[in-house]
């Protein structure tokens, strides 16, 4: 089941040779994307925020407002950037080297995991691939923002259960850099950290033990984030009670509007959330240009917002038919092959499960929260059609020729999206009053 398939090559060159490919498609897109304007607030691409984020990675004294939801993301990744802003003289250059590398490195510890998880070497880069060209990948990947460094935590953590199972010395580190990076990622650690417990011990000492691992994590991140605020004053607590009474404005309107909705409404909410986190995460829909009247604010690009498959292009469509084709033969897979239910796949289905409840109920712009299922989905996928991963089998070889099949359409339509939003920027001066 764990074939070798593609061994011409050892593993560490490809391993470099993804990190090399993504680390470097990312910072072009990236450095070209903010050479033509993309990343002022303005101008902000899909309701992101480069230009904070930005601020965040390279300037010691910037307003670190946002480390009310990205506790330690100015702690942990600031002096680096610092630092890099001297060596290159340009703070678009520093954040987006540290984006493009965690982008690249997410890559590299997909096709790791999936390995790991006893996938064949093609396989695993093949899905490993599809993940780095998703759309949510490769503009997150490409554009500075808290993003991208948020999937890097869980997917380390969800490395670390198939590497070194239940080793909370090397679980707490990483829990408290994933959680560091976006307070929600304190579920998928938890979850990551149970799931490699599980087979080992009972399920009573599986609670206790992710328990005592939950307890750790939030004392260590609460620690640090007072560091944080004693070396950046402009910074905030992200335990403070006004921290969340601040995020009420980005509740859905499930919450916001409790009460006064229909129930068709409540229905209508789900699928509002199955474009983004389960589709439009790997698969870009059309970019529309939102364009402005004199004196009138606005984004030039408008968010991923009642969106359907007209949104697609041909391409697009066929991609998309090939990924549900993908979905649904992962879940024929799952319910028919028992030794496929493994912990670990059951933790990335309790992560997935996980997103698509918390985005109910928190999230207005749904794009800018995809990139957190677009893994937990594509390895759930990819560890469900575990058994048919048997190199010289006919069912390898529709899974392989699918998987190719998805990649080059993916990657064609996803790279003509992040060129429209270059070119956007590019063509047409943006002349915007607040």
């Amino acid at each position: 089941m764990g074939g070798t398939g593609g061994g011409r090559f050892t593993p560490l060159l490809t391993y470099l040779t993804l990190f090399v490919f993504f680390g470097g498609l990312y910072f072009c897109w990236g450095l070209a994307i903010g050479k033509v304007g993309g990343y002022s607030y303005l101008n902000a691409a899909l309701n992101a925020d480069h230009e904070r984020v930005i601020g965040d990675l390279t300037v010691v004294n910037a307003y670190h407002g946002r480390t009310d939801v990205h506790p330690l993301f100015v702690l942990l990744l600031n002096p680096v950037g610092v630092l890099l802003t001297k060596a290159f003289g340009s703070q678009l250059t520093a954040a987006v080297l540290m984006n493009s590398v965690a982008g690249a490195l997410c890559v590299v510890m997909t096709k790791a995991f999936l390995r790991r998880a006893g996938l064949s070497e093609l396989i695993a880069i093949l899905f490993a691939a599809i993940l780095g060209l998703s759309s949510t990948h490769i503009f997150f990947g490409s554009t500075p923002e808290t993003w991208i460094f948020a999937a890097a935590g869980v997917i380390l953590l969800f490395n670390l259960a198939v590497f070194t199972p239940g080793s909370t010395s090397r679980f707490l580190p990483a829990g408290i850099f994933a959680v560091g990076m976006c307070t929600p990622n304190f579920v998928p650690a938890v979850i990551a950290f149970g799931a490699s417990v599980y087979k080992s011990v009972s399920f009573r000492v599986v609670i206790v033990k992710t328990l005592i691992f939950g307890f750790l994590i939030t004392g260590c991140v609460a620690a640090l984030s007072i560091v944080q605020k004693f070396l950046y004053p402009r910074s905030v607590l992200f335990f403070l009670p006004e921290v969340y009474r601040n995020e009420l404005g980005a509740y859905s309107p499930v919450v916001k509007y409790f009460g006064g909705l229909e129930l068709s409404y409540l229905w209508a909410r789900l699928g509002e959330l199955a474009g983004p986190l389960f589709l439009y995460n790997l698969i870009a829909p059309e970019t529309v240009v939102n364009w402005c009247s004199a004196g009138r604010f606005c984004l030039p690009l408008k968010p991923f917002v009642d969106v359907d498959l007209s949104r697609l292009s041909p391409l697009g469509l066929v991609a998309a038919a090939i990924w549900v084709g993908l979905i649904i033969w992962a879940a024929y897979s799952f319910i028919k092959h028992k030794e496929n239910r493994t912990p670990v796949l059951i933790g990335l289905l309790l992560t997935l499960a996980f997103g698509l409840a918390f985005y109910y109920f928190y999230g207005t712009t749904l794009y800018v929260y995809a990139i957190s299922t677009a893994f937990p989905l594509l390895a759930s996928v990819a560890l469900a059609l575990r058994s048919y991963d048997r190199p010289g089998t006919k069912a390898f070889y529709v899974l392989t020729g699918a998987l190719t099949c998805f990649l080059f359409l993916e990657l064609v339509h996803n790279v003509n999206f992040l060129y429209g939003i270059f070119a956007v920027y590019r063509d047409y001066p943006f002349a915007i009053s607040p």
